[in-house]
């Protein structure tokens, strides 16, 4: 019998299928009772980034928070993920991808820097007053269209 991804999950999680009409259904259920509640987290963690995905592919970071050893924050979990809004064209002149309180775009200087986090490109995003350095995912999920040359 061929299962679809949503009654294997459900099987997996404890759901109420009879395992005497699953063709090797014992070593599923011995697999699942072998993983820790971490091991589930990050499972099905990585099966909602999917199908997320599917649904909508511009989908460029995600940040989870919560469930950490040591954390006291007052949410226990949040997981969320941010639109592709620009690409990276460049160092110049670029509008945030949203809008300010007001409904003005804020303009910022993007510029590649020499070095890498974790592998990842590097840029120095400034403005007047506000300056920090982004990795390309993050900087592609807050910057929009490319405005010119840097002032």
């Amino acid at each position: 019998m061929n299962l679809s991804r949503r009654q294997s999950l459900g099987f997996l999680a404890g759901s109420v299928i009879s395992t005497t009409t699953i063709a090797g259904a014992p070593p599923l259920v011995a697999a699942a009772s072998k993983m820790t509640a971490q091991e589930r987290f990050d499972y099905h963690l990585a099966e909602l980034q999917k199908a997320a995905a599917e649904i909508d592919p511009m989908i460029g970071r995600w940040h989870v928070s919560g469930l950490a050893e040591g954390e006291t924050g007052g949410c226990a979990l949040i997981i969320t993920a941010f639109r592709v809004t620009g690409r990276y064209q460049g160092d110049g002149l670029y509008e945030r991808a949203k809008p300010n309180w007001n409904g003005a775009f804020t303009r910022y200087n993007v510029r590649l820097l020499d070095h890498r986090i974790d592998d990842e490109r590097l840029f120095e995003v400034s403005c007047p007053g506000e300056r920090m350095q982004l990795i390309e995912p993050n900087l592609n999920t807050f910057i929009g269209r490319k405005l010119g040359e840097l002032l």
